[in-house]
């Protein structure tokens, strides 16, 4: 199925792209197995994000939803569970009561449909948690409602799970519904009434905990630069590589970092735009237009230093990184053939003969865009977070720089 708008304004056909490139990026095959870089980038950027997080509140509906359980009677992990899974719903469709235009309310389509998620808040939220020490523990979220269960059950001590004392078999009930030995969640207050005065919003003292959080578990990335400098700059770039008008602001380690991502990211789209012209056969439209633009720069383009980022994204993979070298030099000639067969084997290599697309050109819509475009490495979803943050403190800055942002694509600057 094919998609079309018309655009009224420069802001509108921005926000259209800037929703188009982040479904791009949530949902592209990496057919050429760029991944552990992307990654790599992402993580040293903006760590504690994912491509599915939406808003910052998420960071503590989950805990006060945990919380809930610990504080409650109920003793059987499975019934833990579906209650954890039952509040979440409750607050999306609370969300969506309160303002169906919300942004961000994860759910949204399947409450529509009368059904509830599979990937729940908590999945999506729970190595951010732990990543900004929100949740004190190194454990998947399944274990903490086992010790949660287990500990009501008041069986064996907390921090010796596994080694059950039977000794205590006789307190069972006599605890039962209270949490009292450990302390693993991390959250400035929980009011037990939460899901009837919670909106979207981060109240100040939820922005402030959050911000603290990431600057002091995240030191030296850009996403805690950016909150411990107030950097509100960030919030009028649509894409990663727009950090670029404001990247001097940085320190200088990051402002390497930046400029080393930046250069593989339009590496890589070269790659994917070659890969789309030998799918279609040359009959992709786009892939055309792009590549004739790309092509002059190629030499320019393959300016990349492959060694370095490897080395400091500590990466260990052979093969990706023979197959960009190679990429590198194939580019650097203008070899374009070359380049041709080398994105195959390289696809082949990954997927076999058979579900390898570039091994059945023609075979495809052309009309089809494959393998995703310019890597955004989680950046639209580390401003929304940086978003909700900076709006429970200064909503009157934040919205000064949303409106000199609107003014400036009205006047097309």
């Amino acid at each position: 199925m094919e998609l079309g708008w018309i655009d009224f304004s420069k802001s509108e056909r921005d926000k259209i792209l800037i929703i188009l490139e982040n479904f791009k990026e949530q949902g592209v095959l990496d057919e050429l197995g760029i991944a552990p870089i992307r990654d790599g980038f992402s993580d040293l950027f903006f760590p504690g994000t994912s491509t599915i997080q939406t808003r910052a509140k998420y960071f503590f509906i989950v805990p006060y939803a945990l919380k809930d359980l610990e504080l409650n009677s109920e003793k059987s992990f499975s019934q833990l569970k579906k209650q954890l899974d039952g509040t979440e719903e409750k607050c999306a469709r609370k969300l969506l009561d309160i303002n169906f235009h919300e942004r961000g309310i994860i759910g949204r389509r399947s409450i529509a449909s009368n059904k509830w998620l599979k990937r729940t808040p908590a999945n999506i939220y729970w190595a951010g948690l732990r990543r900004y020490q929100i949740f004190k523990a190194k454990m998947s979220i399944d274990q903490y409602i086992k010790i949660i269960a287990f500990q009501k059950q008041n069986k064996s001590d907390i921090l010796k799970l596994g080694n059950r004392n039977d000794e205590n078999d006789e307190q069972d009930d006599k605890n039962a519904g209270v949490s009292q030995k450990v302390h693993l969640l991390n959250i400035p207050s929980y009011n037990p009434n939460w899901i009837n005065e919670f909106n979207m919003n981060l109240t100040p003292e939820e922005g402030q905990f959050l911000k603290n959080q990431i600057i002091s578990s995240c030191r030296n990335s850009m996403i805690a630069y950016i909150l411990k400098e107030n950097i509100y700059e960030v919030l009028g770039c649509n894409f990663f590589r727009d950090l670029e008008s404001i990247i001097d602001n940085f320190p200088e380690k990051i402002q390497n970092d930046f400029y080393m991502a930046k250069s593989f990211s339009e590496f890589v789209y070269v790659l994917r735009v070659i890969y789309n012209l030998i799918v279609s056969e040359e009959g992709n439209e786009r892939a055309k237009k792009e590549f004739a633009l790309l092509k002059p720069r190629l030499p320019n383009i393959s300016n990349v230093n492959i060694e370095e980022i490897f080395s400091s994204l500590r990466l260990y993979n052979p093969n990706l990184k023979s197959f960009l070298i190679k990429s590198r030099e194939l580019m650097k000639d203008n070899d374009v053939e070359g380049l041709k067969i080398l994105i195959k084997s390289r696809e082949v290599f990954l997927k076999g003969e058979n579900r390898s697309k570039t091994t059945h050109p023609g075979e495809f819509d052309k009309n089809i865009w494959f393998a995703g475009g310019y890597l955004d490495y989680r950046f639209y979803n580390a401003k929304n977070i940086i978003l909700d943050i900076f709006e429970s403190e200064t909503p009157d800055i934040v919205k000064t720089y949303v409106l000199e942002e609107n003014n400036r694509e009205m006047e097309g600057i």
